[in-house]
């Protein structure tokens, strides 16, 4: 009776041994079934579009004036303050079309928008300005992408300003524009 229960428990033991390592081989075979390169891939695609899409360690700023949105002409400046209490005032001095340099600089679009602006420090502390804090919208309110040509990127001193150019590559041939700062605007036309 003890050798029947005894090779009654062996066996037992054996089929759950057994059970357990071919639910372990069924769950591997599964999870490496599930192992997509096509997820890979795309998760490797945005990584690469997070780090291109660089943002500065610069302040955040917003209008002084109020919450809404303000829309100024071409030539006018709009004050901000960051949120650590800097003033500055941004002006978008001109806008005009750019064909490119015809060699390393051709924009895929037709052309580029070119932004000139300057921006005066008026508070106690350096500021960090690049051209990564503007965009530029289309008449058909589409946003062009900033290009790399002579990007802008500098820190200015209280009290001082800096001017600066920033292109855009403009997906449509419209006459109107808009051109963003924070929660300000500027309005022109070509």
């Amino acid at each position: 009776m003890k050798k029947v229960v005894l090779v009654l428990l062996f066996s037992s033991f054996l089929i759950a041994v057994a059970g357990c390592s071919t639910t372990n081989e069924a769950e591997t075979e599964e999870s490496s079934s599930s192992y997509n390169i096509d997820d890979e891939f795309e998760e490797a695609k945005q990584q690469v579009a997070s780090e291109e899409a660089y943002e500065p360690e610069s302040e955040d700023v917003s209008e002084s004036s109020s919450s809404s949105k303000v829309s100024a002409s071409i030539g006018q400046s709009q004050p901000f303050t960051s949120e650590s209490g800097d003033m500055i005032d941004v002006k978008i001095d001109s806008v005009e079309k750019d064909m490119g340099d015809g060699d390393y600089y051709v924009p895929e679009n037709g052309y580029y928008a070119k932004v000139n602006f300057t921006v005066t420090n008026l508070g106690d502390n350096p500021f960090e300005v690049t051209a990564h804090q503007l965009d530029f919208y289309d008449g058909d309110n589409m946003k062009a992408e900033l290009n790399s040509r002579e990007f802008y990127s500098d820190t200015i001193q209280p009290g001082k300003s800096a001017n600066g150019v920033a292109y855009f590559d403009v997906k449509n041939d419209t006459p109107d524009y808009e051109v963003y700062f924070s929660d300000a605007s500027w309005t022109g036309s070509y």
